[in-house]
């Protein structure tokens, strides 16, 4: 579960210095981290949060048993990564799309049963 919502977090904070939103910037200038702000660190850093999401995603999959949550999650990794290169709007769809499959992924964890619980 940490690896979904460190995923998804971390692509929404590299989105959002990509589309390039004025507080968020001033924000990393101001405490110095605007060394950041560049398209050359940026684009390799959402590359590893939508990594890093969809690793925790095919993770969990195999305790909860559904599979939708990382095709979810894989389809919109891709088309979040495109989309910040190509057409933005992609972007934003894909994003979500990572976002709801985290979602979706954390319900169906807290529905499952737990690891160490033995089926007698």
């Amino acid at each position: 579960m940490f690896k979904q919502i460190t995923g998804s977090l971390g692509s929404i904070f590299a989105s959002v210095c990509c589309l390039g939103v004025a507080p968020v910037l001033a924000a990393l200038s101001a405490a110095g981290l605007g060394f950041i702000i560049n398209d050359a660190i940026l684009i390799p850093l959402l590359a590893i949060f939508l990594l890093i999401a969809v690793w925790g995603l095919k993770g969990s999959r195999t305790r909860h048993g559904v599979n939708g949550p990382f095709y979810l999650g894989s389809v919109g990794a891709v088309a979040a990564f495109v989309g910040i290169l190509v057409f933005m709007p992609v972007h934003i769809i894909g994003l979500v799309a990572v976002i709801a499959a985290a979602i979706w992924d954390i319900v169906l964890l807290r529905k499952s049963p737990p690891a160490c619980e033995t089926g007698n």
